[in-house]
């Protein structure tokens, strides 16, 4: 029953980003992000791996979806579309997609030779965290902070 599960899912989360990614209207294709990475934390859970669905969810169906759209809601968006397409952006963006391309067709290549990953739950991510990598993990929280309360001190700064 999993299986099905994470094959629908699966279908539902590549579906909701081609719409992603398609649409004009930068609010619904942020709203269908959303969906995918809904949908995507739900092949997490069919997986076995809920500790990862739900960061999924919390992380990126809430927190980056809502910097997308309040990032998107503060440009000016008339002022961009007028702008024309830069032959290197373009084909920076051709080249990536090649890649990606590639990637997925060597993908649906080995489909049968990938091995049986075990996917850990909270219990076997917060262990080598919060004892192996204590060090680099306090690191990086303090420069999370730091880059917290910089970003409040330039946004809070006076014209």
């Amino acid at each position: 029953m999993n299986d099905v599960f994470f094959y629908l899912f699966g279908f539902l989360s590549v579906v909701l980003a081609l719409l992603a990614v398609t649409q004009r209207n930068v609010i619904r294709g942020g709203v269908f992000l959303l969906g995918s990475f809904v949908s995507l934390g739900a092949v997490y859970f069919a997986s076995g791996a809920e500790f990862i669905g739900i960061v999924q969810v919390i992380v990126y169906g809430g927190a980056i979806i809502v910097l997308y759209l309040f990032a998107l809601m503060t440009m000016d968006l008339k002022k961009i579309r007028e702008q024309p397409l830069s032959l290197g952006f373009v084909s920076l963006g051709g080249f990536l997609s090649g890649i990606l391309f590639l990637l997925i067709v060597y993908g649906l290549a080995n489909l049968g030779r990938v091995p049986k990953v075990e996917i850990s739950g909270a219990r076997e991510l917060a262990s080598p965290l919060f004892y192996k990598f204590l060090l680099p993990f306090e690191v990086i929280s303090v420069l999370l902070l730091v880059a917290t309360i910089g970003a409040v001190a330039v946004g809070r700064r006076e014209k």
